[in-house]
């Protein structure tokens, strides 16, 4: 999804029904609610258990998309070991 597009379903998302932003964009409306959770993005008034964490959402600033990754799709893996991240200005 284009960067415009998911600024406006987050900016749309606490105001208005999660049933009008998934017709309106054709993306579904469990998609949406948990992207919106992701992003720590909550419908106004309403409580809510806390940010959903293990979902990821990338952006690539190259193409401007924004991409998501649900939770179960991929394990993270901590070390304790310092990682040293080499990146050329020609790679970003």
């Amino acid at each position: 999804m284009k960067y415009d597009v998911f600024a406006n379903i987050m900016a749309m998302y606490p105001t208005t029904p999660t049933k009008e932003i998934a017709d309106l964009f054709g993306i579904s409306s469990k998609f949406i609610a948990q992207l919106a959770s992701s992003m720590g993005v909550y419908k106004e008034g309403r409580k809510h258990k806390g940010r959903c964490k293990n979902n990821v959402v990338i952006y690539n600033a190259r193409t401007a998309e924004v991409h998501f990754q649900f939770g179960d799709t991929y394990k993270v893996k901590i070390s304790k070991k310092p990682v040293k991240l080499q990146v050329k200005w020609e790679n970003l």
